[in-house]
């Protein structure tokens, strides 16, 4: 099995010197003092209190202080066998009435001697991240948004990403909101916004957040029950890299998307750690596989499949390219398709026309007679009907185009809107369509045209004539060029790799980049949160639904607009 393996280097070491968790309390080492939080949290009926960790801290230090033992936070956080400690985590420390009060007020007592004999507090450094804000890094430390802007001089509560800032340690307590009984785990965040290659963070100061401010709901599963941010993820890509002994052009496109995102995220300060394999070498290891956050790959449903036979639902296995690899989701679990179906689309197109459409307009709804795939009319002709919009339809060959005009004089209406739907996907009808709408339109007819995104696709049709009859697409893909953002990844990628990025570039990009950061912002409860909110990228948009087997699906559409003055906008 062949396997690349990619370790993105960070500058975690260089920022922190020594690791952070070390034990070794000799040689001038001084723990972290540990205070005792006074969160509590209650999940499946037990009560905990949530622990942040700090630098220097050690499990045994805190199960001592918390009056636990190390196996009873073991056992309520399953995934530090694995982890270990990490910075800024949150642990669940199990709640014991009498321990919990004798240890806080121990730790206390330690903590108010030297800090108030010293002539200034102690500090610890922390490193924003491109989800936080002042008061996210005030929650994590158990102290208040005011003492930090006061520790690092700040006039307001705008922070820079990579900004370092000094947050004292006194063994404060979080802020009470005065009521005694218990409540369940509610966290809120906000992420920044999406970019690339070395766009500047104030470039994008207007932009919507990626992943907007949510309250988790409620968990049942143990081993989930709890989010926590990661400061690293692990992933594998699988791809069919040199399928049938030639390199995979589609493949290596979106390889290297993926490559610009891991680089990217690095700059934001994630550590990641990419893993991957050609599947033209075989089925990777399973047991590898398994220990990941999540597997974006491989490309084809019948691989999928073989994937997710295998990792049995005990790891993420994201669909990133195929849009029928959806139906997989009906015999599998914790399954992720990642483009969206075609009936989405079809769906957004018809509910597009009624959106735009007027009193008095006139709809014309166009279908090929005897089409050997009906697919997409009968699917365009379903939506339009759920939308309750009033239409006419004209079913023609292409051998009866020479007369359609005729008939399309009938239908249309001179002085007013005819909006013309064609549910076809075969570029030969849809050519003569086009032909025909500018007969129309030359004879002073006012049109709008709504069709399939396929079109995209077809070779033998003149750009420009979508543009004159206004095409309207719902669609998956769609890079804006007048957007900073993307101008910013094609400068990169074209550094990089001395070519033009093309759209599977940019597909490996906003793949790995959103599922990286939901991975890094959610922890091991990340797939939960994918319905939370629309997430878009440089090409692509993410807004999932689920399943009671832990599937998610991608609904995201875009609308796109072919103007007359030859430029193609995104609408939404």
């Amino acid at each position: 099995m062949k396997r690349i393996a990619i370790f993105v280097i960070t500058a975690f070491l260089a920022a922190f010197g020594e690791p952070a968790f070390a034990q070794d309390n000799g040689g001038g080492y001084v723990p972290t003092p540990v205070t005792v939080s006074q969160e509590k949290v209650k999940l499946n009926g037990k009560i905990y209190l949530s622990h942040v960790v700090l630098e220097r801290q050690t499990l045994f230090g805190i199960a001592k202080a918390y009056g636990v033992s190390v196996e009873e936070i073991y056992e309520a956080n399953p995934s530090l066998r694995e982890t270990g400690l990490q910075k800024n985590a949150i642990i669940l420390i199990p709640f014991k009435e009498g321990a919990a009060a004798a240890a806080a007020a121990a730790s206390s007592t330690a903590q108010a001697g030297p800090q108030e004999s010293g002539s200034r507090a102690a500090f610890i450094e922390h490193t924003v991240r491109w989800y936080e804000d002042l008061d996210d890094i005030a929650r994590k430390y158990g102290v208040s948004a005011k003492d930090i802007m006061e520790a690092n001089g700040l006039k307001s509560k705008k922070l820079q990403t990579r900004q370092v800032l000094k947050i004292p340690v006194r063994g404060a307590e979080p802020e009470d909101d005065g009521d005694e009984k218990d409540h369940e785990l509610t966290e809120e965040a906000q992420e920044g916004p999406v970019t690339a290659g070395e766009q500047a963070d104030e470039d994008h100061a207007e932009d919507p957040d990626p992943i907007e401010s949510v309250r988790r709901p409620d968990q049942t599963d143990s081993t989930r029950l709890f989010w926590t941010p990661k400061d690293h993820v692990d992933f594998s890509l699988i791809l069919p890299l040199n399928a049938a002994g030639k390199v995979s052009e589609v493949n290596m496109d979106f390889y290297s998307g993926v490559l610009m995102a891991v680089k990217d995220l690095e700059a934001d300060g994630l550590k990641v750690n990419l893993n991957v394999y050609d599947l033209a070498a075989g089925i990777p290891p399973i047991d590898a596989l398994v220990k990941d956050d999540f597997v974006l790959g491989p490309v084809a449903s019948r691989d999928i499949e073989a994937i997710l036979q295998r990792v049995d639902g005990r790891v993420p296995v994201i669909s990133p390219l195929d849009q029928k690899a959806g139906t997989l989701a009906a015999n599998y679990r914790n399954f992720i398709q990642a483009p969206t179906p075609a009936e989405n689309q079809y769906d957004d197109l018809a509910a597009w026309v009624k959106d735009d459409y007027r009193d008095g307009e006139r709809i014309l709804f166009i279908t090929e007679k005897g089409a050997g795939n009906v697919t997409a009319s009968v699917a365009i002709r379903t939506a339009m009907a759920a939308q309750q919009l009033p239409y006419e339809i004209l079913s023609y060959a292409i051998v009866e185009g020479r007369g359609i005009p005729n008939i399309l004089t009938e239908k249309m209406g001179k002085g007013v809107v005819n909006r013309v739907v064609v549910a076809s996907e075969s570029e030969a009808f849809i050519g003569d369509v086009i032909r025909n709408l500018g007969i129309m339109m030359g004879k002073g007819y006012n049109l709008v045209m709504y069709a399939p995104s396929k079109v995209r696709t077809f070779d033998t049709i003149e750009g420009s004539a979508y543009h004159q009859a206004s095409l309207h697409i719902s669609t998956t893909y769609f890079a804006d060029y007048n957007s900073p953002a993307v101008d910013s990844f094609v400068k990169a990628y074209r550094a990089l790799f001395h070519t033009e990025p093309s759209q599977f570039a940019f597909q490996g990009y906003d793949t790995a980049r959103y599922f990286v950061n939901a991975c890094a912002r959610y922890g091991y409860a990340w797939t939960n949160m994918l319905g939370n909110n629309k997430v878009s990228g440089l090409h692509t948009d993410f807004q999932f639904s689920s399943d009671s087997r832990d599937n998610h699906q991608n609904t995201a559409v875009r609308r796109i607009v072919f103007r007359q003055d030859y430029s193609t906008t995104l609408q939404r």
